[in-house]
C-alpha cells in the first residue's frame, strides 16, 4: 500500500532500509545479494514492498538500486563537516537537544561502538525526535528536568510511541524504538541531564508487554553486531560457538582439541566431538555449519603457548585447565556492550546466543518440510513431516537441515 509511504522523506526510505529491508535480506535464504556490498534485486524488493519501489520513483525520481547505493552503502549522505543533520528546527530548545544527541553518539564511539549499530540506532532517535517537534514543538528535553511536568512529558512520549506505532510493521521493530529511545534518555539520566526517564514502562502502555514465558533470543541483526565487534580469534570464536553451533556456555568453555574435526574423512562438515560423556544430553556430535575456520586460527594461536594441555580456553591462572564459564560470560558481556546489542532494552547474555541458534534449527525443519509438501500430498499424506519420517533415512534428514542450516548461517559469520 502506498499510503504508508508517501510521507517518507529521502532519511526516512533509507531508515527504512537500513532498519527493515537490509535485516530480511540477511535473513532470507532465497535472497543472492549480501546488504553491505550490493542492493536487492528489483523483483525481491519489489515482490515484499511494492509501495516503497512506487515511492522511490516517483518521489525522488530514483531507481531501487541506485537508492540503496547513495544512501545505504555509500557514507551517510547527512555526515557533513558540520555534523549529522537531525531535522530538528532552528531554536535554542532544539540546539539543546541536538547537543545532547550528539555528545550520546560521541560517547558510544568512545565506548568502541561500531558505525554498522550506531547508524540504525541514531536513525531510530531521529525518528523519534523529529515526530516528538511535530507534534509537541521543539522542547524535546527541558521538561524533563521538572518533576512537576511529569505526567504530561510521559503522556507525550506515549503520543509519540502511537504515532510510530501506525507506521511499524511488527512489534518487534516496535519494541526496538521503545528500547533504543528509552536507553538514551536512561543514559540522560544517569548523567543528571534530566530528572526522569519518559519512557520506563512504555511497553505496558503500547501493549508490548512480552510474556514471561517467551524466551528472548538474539536475532540475526545482533548476532553479525557481535560478529562485527569482535576483534580477535577469541572473540570470534566465542560468538560463533554460542550463535552458529548452538554450544552451551559451560561446553564452549572446556572446549578441547581432542573434540574438534576440522577435516572428517567423509568430506563432510567439520564437527566437534563430545561422544565420550562430554555433554550431559543432546547429540554426540555437533556439525560446525559456519566458523571453522576461526576456530581454526584460534587454536593456531594458543598451541604455541608454552604449557597448552589442549583447551580452546585455556585458563591464565592454571595451565592444565580451561577458564572458568563465568569468565566466558565476562568476556561475552564485554563484547555486548562494545557491539551495542540490547534485547527488550537489557544486554543479552550467552544463553540469547544458544536460543538464536536453536530459532535457525527450527526454521530450517519449517524449510526442509515445506520442500516435501508435494511428495506428502502424493502420497495422500496432509503433513510433510510424515513423508520426512518414513521415507528419509536418518543420514538424509540430517543431510538436508544441514545444508538449509549451513546458507543460514554463512552470511553471519564470514
Amino acid at each position: 500500500m502506498t499510503d504508508r509511504y508517501s510521507t517518507m522523506d529521502r532519511a526516512d526510505c533509507a531508515a527504512f532500509l537500513r532498519e527493515t529491508v537490509v535485516p530480511e535480506m540477511r535473513a532470507d535464504p532465497d535472497c543472492d545479494r549480501r546488504p553491505d556490498d550490493e542492493p536487492p534485486t528489483y523483483r525481491w524488493l519489489n515482490g515484499r514492498y511494492p509501495g516503497l519501489v512506487k515511492h522511490l520513483q516517483r518521489a525522488f525520481d530514483a531507481s531501487p538500486a541506485s537508492f540503496y547505493r547513495e544512501r545505504v552503502l555509500a557514507d551517510d549522505a547527512d555526515d557533513a563537516d558540520d555534523g549529522y543533520d537531525w531535522g530538528l528546527p532552528d531554536d535554542d530548545a532544539a540546539a539543546r537537544t541536538r547537543e545532547r544527541l550528539d555528545a550520546h553518539l560521541e560517547e558510544l564511539r568512545y565506548r568502541g561502538h561500531p558505525e554498522t549499530t550506531i547508524r540504525p540506532y541514531r536513525s531510530r532517535l531521529k525518528k523519534y525526535v523529529r515526530l516528538y517537534c511535530d507534534l509537541h514543538g521543539p522542547d524535546v528535553l527541558d521538561g524533563l528536568r521538572d518533576e512537576s511536568r511529569r505526567a504530561a512529558e510521559i503522556d507525550r512520549a506515549f503520543a509519540v510511541c502511537k504515532v510510530l506505532d501506525r507506521t511499524l510493521e511488527t512489534p518487534a521493530a516496535r519494541r526496538k524504538y521503545v528500547e533504543d529511545v528509552r536507553r538514551f534518555y536512561r543514559e540522560l539520566h544517569d548523567a543528571g541531564y534530566v530528572s526522569y526517564n519518559p519512557m520506563r514502562r512504555m511497553e505496558t502502555r503500547l501493549g508490548l508487554d512480552v510474556p514471561e514465558w517467551d524466551n528472548p533470543a538474539l536475532a540475526a541483526a545482533d548476532v553479525e553486531a557481535l560478529w562485527d565487534a569482535a576483534d580477535s580469534a577469541r572473540e570470534r570464536v566465542l560468538v560463533v560457538g554460542l550463535c552458529g553451533w548452538g554450544l552451551r556456555p559451560s561446553e564452549l568453555a572446556a572446549l578441547h582439541v581432542r573434540q574438534v574435526v576440522l577435516d572428517p574423512a567423509d568430506d563432510d562438515y567439520p564437527y566437534l566431538d563430545f561422544r565420550d560423556g562430554d555433554r550431559k544430553n543432546g547429540p554426540g556430535t555437533v556439525a560446525m555449519l559456519a566458523g571453522d575456520a576461526v576456530l581454526d586460527r584460534r587454536l593456531d594461536g594458543v598451541a604455541d603457548r608454552e604449557g597448552w594441555t589442549g583447551y580452546v580456553f585455556p585458563s591464565d591462572a592454571a595451565t592444565t585447565r580451561h577458564v572458568h564459564v563465568d569468565t566466558l560470560r565476562r568476556w561475552f558481556a564485554d563484547l555486548v556492550e562494545r557491539a551495542g546489542v540490547t534485547v527488550r532494552d537489557e544486554p543479552p547474555t550467552p544463553k540469547y546466543g544458544r536460543r538464536f541458534w536453536y530459532a535457525r534449527y527450527g526454521e530450517a525443519v519449517v524449510e526442509v518440510a515445506e520442500r516435501f509438501t508435494p511428495v506428502a500430498e502424493a502420497q495422500g499424506s496432509a503433513d510433510a513431516s510424515v513423508v520426512i519420517e518414513n521415507y528419509l533415512s536418518e543420514a538424509d534428514r540430517r543431510m538436508h537441515l544441514r545444508r538449509v542450516m549451513a546458507k543460514s548461517l554463512a552470511d553471519l559469520f564470514d
